[in-house]
């Protein structure tokens, strides 16, 4: 029991540490909350449902095909929606807020699919799970196996992508100040496409993942979107960084917490669990609206001063024990 709750966590953290990275990415560049951003990554689950119940490809055959097809979902959205309002002259407001009615959209058309599906091929899915279709090794699932080593290759490429290759230094040149970009001379266009097509892809991958990790019914996209909200505002929302470290985080706390609670209270409280992620964003937002990583990029932040006060303090105690 305690490898497969190990196993569940682990792999809930790698997905999340997935969507948190490109919500994160979407945030620094077009500085709106992406509330769309897990029903792409909804939309990578149906593909590869679909290819895997209908067309019979195997269910890591088809993660490049979301990949793909969400990261070209993005960039239309960008073109024909993000563009077009921003040029307009909206907020940042207005963004949200379509964003949230294209969520709203997309889950309409799950339930479009199911019906469909149900009366096409008379199964129902009032969930999407694919975890028959999984393959195991040495006793562990396969899609841990595969996610976990994928989310690190993952994280390493984008840390290099963004601090070694100049493609990317540009892009996140172009998130920190725009205009400043444009002058030097980046083309600014180029880098809100390329940043639409990988948080796309990276939801895409996402969703590819999850029905094989864990039975995904048609209102999960909600659910997942206040947990990758809570990862990406406890890590920080202007660094990438704190994407990885937030998803991490609000996953091992959720789950350790729950645990904890079930524990001492019993298993009604596990109804309760999704609120620790929406607890998350009001205490951090409370406490460090810039995350935990808004405590590093600030020399004066009190914690830092303290640190840096107790370090001269051990050094001062140190130097005149020496002269003693």
């Amino acid at each position: 029991m305690s490898s497969a709750i190990t196993v569940d966590i682990l792999v809930q953290a790698a997905v999340m540490i997935i969507l948190c990275l490109g919500f994160t990415i979407t945030y620094m560049m077009e500085k709106f909350p992406n509330f769309g951003h897990t029903a792409i990554a909804t939309v990578g689950t149906l593909i590869a449902f679909a290819l895997v119940r209908i067309w019979g490809y195997n269910p890591y055959s088809t993660w490049l095909v979301s990949t793909t097809a969400c990261g070209f979902l993005a960039v239309g959205l960008y073109l024909f929606v993000v563009r077009p309002i921003k040029t307009n002259g909206a907020n940042i407001i207005t963004l949200t807020f379509v964003f949230f009615a294209i969520a709203m959209v997309v889950g309409s058309i799950v339930n479009v699919f199911s019906y469909w599906f149900l009366y096409t091929l008379g199964s129902s899915t009032e969930g999407f799970w694919l975890t028959p279709f999984d393959f195991t090794w040495q006793g562990y699932p396969g899609v841990f196996v595969v996610t976990l080593p994928l989310c690190v290759v993952l994280v390493i490429a984008l840390y290099l992508f963004f601090t070694k290759v100049r493609f990317g230094i540009a892009v996140r040149a172009a998130a920190e100040n725009e205009p400043l970009a444009a002058i030097l001379g980046v083309n600014t266009s180029i880098i809100h496409i390329f940043s639409w097509f990988l948080t796309g892809a990276l939801a895409g991958l996402a969703g590819a993942i999850i029905p094989l990790w864990r039975y995904t019914g048609l209102g999960y996209t909600d659910t997942f979107l206040i947990q990758v909200m809570a990862g990406s505002v406890l890590g920080g929302l202007q660094n990438i960084a704190g994407a990885v470290i937030g998803g991490f985080l609000v996953t091992i706390i959720e789950k350790k917490l729950t645990i904890l609670m079930i524990q001492f209270y019993g298993i009604w409280v596990a109804n309760w669990g999704a609120l620790i992620p929406s607890l998350f964003i009001v205490a951090v937002i409370m406490i460090e609206p810039e995350g935990i990583m808004g405590i590093f990029d600030n020399p004066h932040h009190t914690i830092r001063t303290l640190k840096s006060g107790l370090f001269r303090l051990r050094h001062l105690f140190s130097m005149t024990a020496h002269s003693a």
